[in-house]
């Protein structure tokens, strides 16, 4: 039985799973806990879809959505996209009797219906008998969604099988509130919408970027003090961190580790020194994340992607068409169409209201340095061009 515990165990990836200490995202939670009550209320449901870059923190703020959820009477369950057409695994997850195949058909035990023969046509059916079974709502969590629809996550004789179940939750036509809160990359919404989910009700599909300044701040003052056990005020060390991270979860963490062992190793004293080396530490840290999100990309790929950001101050977009001028200087139409593609799916480029955009800030840094020949502009800024890897760099990236 996959059904989540009331307290999501502790991960033993450093930067992967519920935050230990969430701060901001309020207006994000204050819309999920309406759509909650309102589905309580219409005994209906639909998709509540949460995007964005690698790092941005989805999955912390799914755990803190699920938790909203169990608060207020929800049955909370995992699942992955199988359990969306294979009725065996959705049953695996919901935690009712197994179903048995045999034949092209299926003996289904269900608690309170007893068994029945179901032919794989009626799996759609089966499965929606299987959602709606039991008094409490139900909340399905599906991270990584940008998955659905893939070819080699969806078997095509499948794909009509996973549109009626999306469709019915989507749709509220389960007759119970069933919500569906799904997490994944920029191209999610996309994957939506090849099963003819196009429209999502207000404030139920979200572009998930950095953490305000306040929520950033309370994040390193929590980890500094109560797991760095800092002796005094943090606050110098917490104002030269964020001008490093500028808001994004998965770069506090990249320097929140070596913070952690640095006080450590110094009983708590806050130490110019020992900020130094957490910030040395902290930008190779971020500098091996952006290698890892970048891997399988040669170097005259990542050349070409970076080629349309240089001169482009960090944060801000460029047009499609930009960017694949670039690519079919080096790539015929189809190839160029492949590699933007991959970047997409990566992460490393995300849409923004049509245009395009490098949305871990300091990797754009990052990528135009390494691979292109133009140095970036910072916005608002007519000082000389500074690195981001250095320590300060003039520029506000809070939001």
């Amino acid at each position: 039985m996959r059904t989540s515990q009331r307290h999501p165990p502790v991960t033993a990836a450093f930067d992967r799973g519920p935050a230990k200490y969430f701060h901001g995202r309020k207006r994000i939670l204050r819309d999920f806990s309406e759509l909650l009550a309102r589905a309580t209320q219409a005994d209906s449901g639909t998709t509540f879809l949460i995007q964005g870059a690698p790092g941005a923190g989805k999955t912390a703020l799914l755990a803190k959505c699920e938790e909203l959820a169990r608060d207020r009477g929800w049955k909370v369950v995992d699942i992955d996209p199988p359990a969306l057409w294979n009725p065996n695994e959705l049953q695996q997850s919901l935690g009712i009797k197994k179903i048995k195949i045999e034949g092209g058909s299926a003996r289904v035990g269900i608690p309170g219906i007893g068994q029945a023969e179901v032919s794989a046509g009626r799996f759609p059916q089966t499965m929606k008998t299987l959602l709606r079974k039991g008094r409490d709502p139900l909340l399905l969590t599906l991270d990584e969604a940008q998955t659905l629809g893939k070819k080699e996550v969806l078997p095509p004789d499948q794909a009509h099988i996973a549109s009626s179940i999306l469709n019915a939750i989507h749709n509220g036509k389960l007759n119970k509130p069933v919500l569906l809160l799904a997490a994944g990359l920029g191209t999610t919404a996309e994957s939506f919408r090849s099963f003819g989910i196009s429209r999502f009700a207000k404030r139920c599909l979200v572009e998930l970027g950095a953490l305000d300044k306040e929520a950033e701040r309370a994040v390193l003052h929590d980890w500094l003090t109560k797991d760095g056990d800092a002796k005094g005020e943090p606050t110098t060390w917490i104002d030269e961190i964020v001008q490093e991270t500028h808001g994004w979860p998965q770069h506090i963490l990249s320097y929140i580790k070596p913070a952690l062992d640095q006080l450590h190793a110094d009983k708590g004293v806050l130490t110019a020194e020992g900020l130094n080396a957490v910030l040395k530490a902290g930008r190779k840290g971020r500098t091996t994340y952006y290698k890892q999100r970048a891997h399988g990309f040669p170097e005259e790929e990542r050349q070409s992607l970076a080629r349309p950001f240089s001169g482009i101050p960090i944060g801000e977009s460029v047009q499609l068409s930009k960017i694949m001028s670039s690519l079919t200087q080096d790539y015929s139409q189809d190839k160029a169409e492949t590699l933007f593609r991959r970047a997409v799916e990566r992460g490393i480029i995300d849409e923004r209201s049509g245009r395009y955009v490098i949305p871990v800030p300091s990797m754009h840094d990052w990528l135009v340095s390494n691979y292109a020949r133009e140095q970036i502009k910072f916005p608002h800024d007519t000082s000389p061009v500074r690195s981001l890897e250095g320590r300060s760099s003039g520029v506000d990236f809070g939001r």
